[in-house]
């Protein structure tokens, strides 16, 4: 399928590893060059590389996008080298393990700065060069955990919902202007974040990262299994497309089922 977006530009945040390069790729297979960012310039080197392999440009930034400041430096870094970007997919983020209570303030800002303030400061900057444009697309990383907390992630969680709103928002105000607003809400995704969370729960109750990570795929997949980060990056490269332009203002679930309905096994 022709997805309509060659010889567009695309920024993806958070696009050195897992779900965020996987995207790139996809993006970049449609003939869409490039800009990732991400803290580490090994990464995004190796990543660079990928993902001109497909024939496309592309540029890694290294920048630190809970901060203002940085989120300027590698907006206007994309801007000075393509000077134009349709495509946005705000993906960057982290996660820890915590309880409502036990979440210090610090912890909070983090987790509010990189997911919620860092879509707001980026689309700040981009949205109205897309509407000078009368054409966009962004795409907002949620979460599961957005639509329903998850134990141990309070702070996260609460991110991941302001995210849903803002992107609705984003949606209500622009998208009569050509710009097409989604967030995306993956579940169990096989990447590093997921790895480094088992390793800590299994650390803590005593067991080994494959068992947590199989006790999660039962308990929270219909399928039973974790989503490979390209499974994802496919359902972003058609948000990024031509093919969604009446899909806006909506969160995209990637989740194996996790809400279709309470098992009971007898």
């Amino acid at each position: 399928m022709d997805l309509g977006i060659k010889g567009k530009v695309a920024l993806i945040t958070g696009g050195n590893r897992g779900i965020g390069k996987a995207s790139a790729i996809e993006i970049a297979k449609e003939g869409c060059n490039v800009a990732i960012t991400g803290r580490d310039e090994g990464d995004l080197a190796s990543a660079v590389k990928e993902i001109e392999a497909f024939g496309v440009k592309a540029i890694g930034l290294a920048g630190d996008l809970e901060k203002a400041e940085g989120v300027n430096k590698v907006v206007a870094a994309a801007y000075e080298e393509f000077d134009q970007i349709d495509i946005l997919f705000n993906n960057a983020g982290s996660v820890h393990l915590t309880t409502p209570l036990d979440a210090t303030d610090e912890e909070w800002e983090t987790q509010l700065n990189i997911h919620v303030m860092g879509c707001v400061r980026i689309c700040r900057l981009i949205v109205p060069k897309m509407i000078e444009q009368k054409w966009g697309r962004v795409i907002n990383m949620s979460s599961m955990y957005g639509i329903a907390p998850g134990s141990g992630t309070a702070d996260y969680s609460a991110a991941k919902a302001a995210v849903l709103n803002y992107t609705r928002s984003l949606a209500m105000e622009y998208s009569k202007e050509g710009i097409c607003a989604t967030a995306i809400c993956p579940g169990l995704i096989h990447t590093e974040i997921w790895d480094k969370l088992a390793d800590e729960v299994a650390g803590d109750v005593g067991s080994t990262r494959q068992a947590i990570l199989e006790t999660c795929a039962n308990a929270a997949s219909a399928v039973k299994r974790y989503a490979r980060p390209e499974e994802v990056g496919k359902v972003v490269a058609f948000l990024a497309s031509e093919c969604s332009s009446y899909m806006t203002g909506c969160a995209v679930q990637v989740d194996g089922g996790v809400f279709s309905g309470v098992e009971i096994n007898f």
